[in-house]
């Protein structure tokens, strides 16, 4: 089994070393892990009211310290990944980014809307003054974007705008399904991230009605805890290989320098 979403104390919201996250993989016995920590904000021009990523001096070291532990007499393979903020108009600035530095996989995950962290805690009330069709109409056109914008081999959390519980009036069946299409014609692997169990809204991102549909269209998939202490590793994972089975996934994708490969559940 794999988990492809650790974070590390480097982000400022999480804790643990890197040792103890592969500790607690090699006591849940994964075989594979991959660090995606946050990638620095400052260097996408954007900065945050508050600090979520590595700080650009950070990223050198956060890369040395993963490729450190790949050296290592260890039971679990660790690969190196990066989490980016999606941010419309910074493609061009990622895409020169990423051509410096060597991962085995890049998460494109959505955290904001403008100047709002709609996942962070802090700011979840805004929700309340929001019209949840308008904001969920916003989130899945930046989802559309992530995919098209080629610059990411996973899309993160995909359905991560429920975390706080607030759901739209209008029905998502047709534009889940066009993002389903959206990540099978552009080749970008889904995340089954079980993070979202330990949210407010207390469900796997996507749930299983979205999972179903992106199986049903032929979309990749990969898993990932969202891990942001140790023993949150390879959370609910045995809920989540039967989920994925249910709905009808038989392999799971890995990577490894940026290339897809295929792995029996």
């Amino acid at each position: 089994m794999i988990d492809y979403h650790l974070h590390t104390a480097r982000c400022c919201h999480a804790r643990g070393t890197l040792e103890e996250y592969v500790a607690e993989a090699e006591n849940k016995q994964l075989k594979e892990i991959g660090f995606a920590d946050h990638f620095p904000l400052g260097l996408l021009e954007f900065e945050p009211r508050k600090q979520v990523t590595m700080t650009p001096e950070e990223l050198p070291v956060y890369m040395d310290q993963v490729t450190g532990l790949k050296e290592l007499p260890t039971a679990v393979s660790i690969k190196l990944g990066i989490e980016i903020d999606y941010l419309p108009g910074t493609e061009k600035k990622v895409e020169n980014l990423l051509s410096k530095y060597e991962f085995d996989y890049v998460i494109g995950s959505i955290h904001f809307m403008g100047d709002w962290d709609f996942t962070h805690p802090m700011y979840a009330d805004d929700y309340q003054y929001k019209d949840m069709d308008d904001i969920y109409n916003r989130y899945y056109e930046l989802v559309g974007m992530v995919c098209k914008s080629g610059l990411f081999d996973i899309i993160g959390h995909i359905d991560v705008v429920k975390k706080f519980g607030y759901r739209p009036e209008g029905n998502l069946e047709t534009k889940r399904l066009g993002i389903a299409r959206t990540l099978r014609e552009t080749g970008t692997c889904l995340e089954l991230n079980t993070a979202g169990r330990d949210a407010p809204v207390g469900e796997f991102y996507p749930d299983r009605e979205f999972l179903a549909m992106c199986c049903s269209e032929g979309v990749d998939i990969t898993l990932g805890s969202d891990a942001h202490a140790p023993d949150q590793v390879g959370r609910y994972f045995t809920e989540a290989v039967d989920l994925l089975k249910e709905t009808g996934y038989r392999e799971l994708t890995v990577f490894d320098s940026r290339k897809k490969i295929k792995q029996r559940l």
